[in-house]
């Protein structure tokens, strides 16, 4: 995994909005959008070298620079057929759930949330909690180290950059926990109004 992140630009100089693309303290690259487009372009290193950045590492800054560039907030997600999101993405993963508990909290597969949250980028809204458990027959019992409360960490910020920093720090964790059988994740997810909905 690198360090690549996003981080807008303060550029008094500069008319339009730009976010540079940050590797281990350096400037790498630049975000910004062209009469509508969003482009980015990337830096020669200090030897006049290429960059190379891990795939995911170079989507989330991608997306985190898109959050704040504002691209795409002229539709921030209007569910399935007037649907409201919340309840689209219920019904559409209801049935993937492993496990649900005494309070219909659904448990879902690894896999099942990594599609879960590609859908919510969709529907405009951002996963806030995650908490991965194990399944047996008579229990459900939290793994420790595998639990997160993304709300906390990006309160404050401008929705379709909370949206977007949630959702980047949501992938990097399912990226890292466990993918074997009888692990499970419980999801919260947040609109734009900030209601939280457990799934």
């Amino acid at each position: 995994m690198t360090d690549l992140r996003a981080r807008e630009r303060h550029d008094p100089e500069q008319d339009d909005p730009a976010v540079d693309l940050i590797e281990e303290g350096r400037v790498v690259g630049i975000v910004y959008r062209d009469d509508g487009p969003v482009y980015a372009e990337f830096y020669p290193d200090d030897e006049g070298q290429p960059w190379a950045f891990d795939t995911g590492d170079l989507q989330r800054a991608l997306d985190t620079a898109m959050a704040i560039l504002g691209a795409g907030e002229e539709d921030p997600g209007s569910g399935v057929d007037g649907v409201d999101p919340v309840e689209a993405l219920a019904m559409e993963f209801d049935s993937l759930a492993a496990h649900r508990g005494p309070e219909d909290e659904g448990f879902y597969p690894p896999a099942a949330v990594a599609r879960l949250l590609a859908r919510c980028a969709d529907l405009g809204l951002a996963i806030v909690y995650l908490e991965g458990v194990d399944l047996s027959p008579e229990d459900v019992t939290p793994v420790a180290g595998h639990r997160a409360d993304l709300e906390e960490a990006n309160q404050g910020q401008p929705w379709s950059l909370f949206q977007a920093e949630c959702n980047t720090q949501a992938r990097a964790l399912l990226e890292k926990w466990p993918r074997r059988p009888g692990f499970a994740i419980s999801v919260e997810v947040q609109d734009r109004s900030g209601e939280r909905f457990v799934l």
